[in-house]
């Protein structure tokens, strides 16, 4: 513990087909991943689901099943896994790196009640039918881009049929705010969108 408090190790991990310019800071209390030069796991990523949740799902509602698509290094799934922890979780990763990386410096591996699957989160929700979850997270971005099709309006239709708590995480500052802006015009054309402002970031409720 010493050593990572004050002499945290920066550890540069390969390119692969999904992800570049990959930064694993492993310091004290959790480590940071860093893609591109975006926080995509971290105390930082923690607290902005955490401040979405806690004020966009209903204290009394009862979370039995959570399906979160995009896990980098994991920390939004610690997070659920605690907020709830008799819920089953669904992970979806694409990258079979991070999944590797949130096993060993996040203990994801160690999350009992915890399915993590290594699959495009398109193809999973596609070939979902009638399963049901109690709260969807989507944070699925590579580096500082999210895919296009994740942002798709049919795909979140699709997606919102399986869950009536829909939380997407959007990166609300600088070079990012119009591409938000521009996907809320567009999610709002069929959903209500309820948003929760962190300093950097918005998650999005759609109903």
């Amino acid at each position: 513990m010493f050593r990572k408090i004050f002499f945290p190790q920066t550890i540069q991990i390969k390119d692969n087909l999904y992800n570049t310019n990959i930064t694993l800071i492993d310091h004290y209390p959790e480590p940071t991943v860093i893609v591109d030069g975006l926080i995509e796991s971290g105390r930082l990523l923690r607290q902005i689901w955490r401040t979405g949740i806690t004020k966009l799902v209903e204290k009394h509602q009862e979370i039995k099943t959570i399906l979160v698509l995009g896990v980098g290094g994991g920390s939004n799934v610690r997070l659920v896994s605690k907020l709830y922890p008799h819920a089953k979780i669904t992970a979806i990763e694409i990258d079979p790196q991070m999944v590797e990386l949130a096993n060993k410096y996040f203990g994801l591996d160690k999350i009992k009640n915890l399915n993590l699957i290594t699959q495009d989160a398109i193809k999973y929700v596609n070939n979902l039918q009638s399963i049901a979850y109690d709260l969807v997270l989507v944070d699925c971005f590579v580096g500082k881009n999210i895919p296009t099709n994740v942002q798709d309006l049919d795909f979140i239709k699709k997606l919102s049929q399986h869950s009536k708590n829909l939380l997407i995480n959007r990166i609300w500052y600088n070079e990012h705010h119009p591409e938000t802006v521009f996907f809320l015009r567009k999610m709002s054309s069929y959903f209500t969108c309820i948003k929760v402002h962190t300093p950097t970031n918005i998650i999005v409720k759609l109903i």
